[in-house]
């Protein structure tokens, strides 16, 4: 646990709402599948930028100097929300859970690094109830776990609308033909906390682009029960979604695609493969080592092996095996970040010095 004083942290709230810029990527080897390249703001943490930038902005409206913040202390969000917030001169205290003493990962340090005053339990039970005892006497902004806010959707909205413009660019200037009936372009994306599918989808529900959500180690029945209470939450129309507009992927390989040949062949090809035997920290990860490696020389873009590698690897190995997407409809990939903690993936580990 580390505590600082409070008296010279005061927000440094911008004069406006930012720009934070949209990149797309088309992979050579698939000339209708483009990337937009979150991945790539300040820090790897993607689209977790456009969140607290939303929620930034209902802060400043109440004048609001510090924030409490609670999650995994190795997961994406609690690192980036702590480094962010901290950013823009937030006092921020923060409650953490890490179930295992003597994992230590790069969120870890960021979130501790961050945070003035932070608290680590043995289990989320103790964390959560830590953190409801101490956000009922909390004088400023407490942020629920994964940080679920109205003002997410400000930030996301800027994203959607830029991406539009874009798609509406493409199509314009291209030779992508697609029926009245069938959609014009469809945006994937992983539904972890569930808020930037559920905006997305809220954003283009009424237009031509299908928004497709990929389901990683929860169950879509489960999380399609809980939909209309989070679109409250978040002050959207509280509307059904589609079971075809969520899909699952398994988080390990088919063993199609895991033969010892190919293991054998990616060992003698990767040079760095005694480097990625670190972290175990997602269900499945190992087995989508080798194709990270391999994708990164390919495209020199960093995936990371609990969301990004498998969805890609189900959409541009798998489907496009099966031909399920040769429509030649475009489809536009979001990377939403969260590759900093991995990057031993495409890096070779150096000697720490003393």
């Amino acid at each position: 646990m580390q505590m600082e004083a409070k008296s010279s942290h005061q927000p440094k709230f911008p004069d406006r709402f930012p720009e934070l810029p949209l990149r797309l990527a088309n992979l050579p080897e698939f000339p209708n599948f483009f990337m937009i390249r979150d991945d790539l703001l300040p820090l790897g943490f993607g689209t977790k930028w456009r969140k607290a930038f939303g929620i930034q902005e209902n802060a400043k409206e109440k004048a609001v100097k510090e924030i409490l913040l609670w999650g995994a202390v190795h997961g994406n969000y609690l690192a980036s929300f702590s480094t962010i917030f901290r950013s823009l001169g937030f006092f921020v205290t923060t409650i953490g859970y890490s179930k295992d003493p003597h994992l230590k990962t790069y969120n870890e340090r960021l979130v501790q690094s961050h945070s003035h005053s932070f608290h680590c339990y043995a289990n989320r039970k103790l964390a959560l109830e830590a953190f409801v005892q101490m956000s009922s006497r909390f004088a400023g902004l407490v942020l629920p776990e994964f940080g679920v806010h109205p003002n997410q959707i400000l930030g996301l909205k800027q994203l959607w609308s830029n991406l539009e413009t874009k798609i509406q660019s493409l199509l314009k200037d291209s030779e992508y033909k697609t029926s009245p009936n069938e959609p014009q372009a469809i945006l994937v994306l992983e539904i972890g906390s569930g808020v930037s599918f559920l905006s997305a989808y809220d954003y283009f529900r009424n237009s031509q682009v299908r928004v497709q959500g990929v389901m990683i180690g929860e169950k879509k029945d489960s999380w399609l029960s809980r939909t209309k209470k989070l679109q409250m939450k978040l002050g959207l129309q509280p509307v059904p979604i589609p079971e075809e507009n969520v899909m699952e992927v398994e988080g390990k390989l088919p063993s199609s695609y895991l033969t010892i040949g190919e293991t054998e062949r990616n060992q003698k090809e990767n040079p760095y493969q005694e480097a990625q035997k670190g972290m175990g920290f997602g269900k499945g990860q190992n087995h989508y080592k080798d194709w990270i490696f391999e994708f990164y020389q390919k495209n020199e873009i960093i995936l990371e092996s609990m969301y990004s590698a498998k969805t890609l690897f189900h959409f541009l190995k798998i489907q496009n095996e099966r031909m399920v997407y040769d429509s030649g409809i475009p489809i536009f990939y979001l990377h939403q970040g969260g590759q900093i903690q991995h990057l031993d993936l495409v890096f070779p580990k150096t000697r720490v010095l003393p």
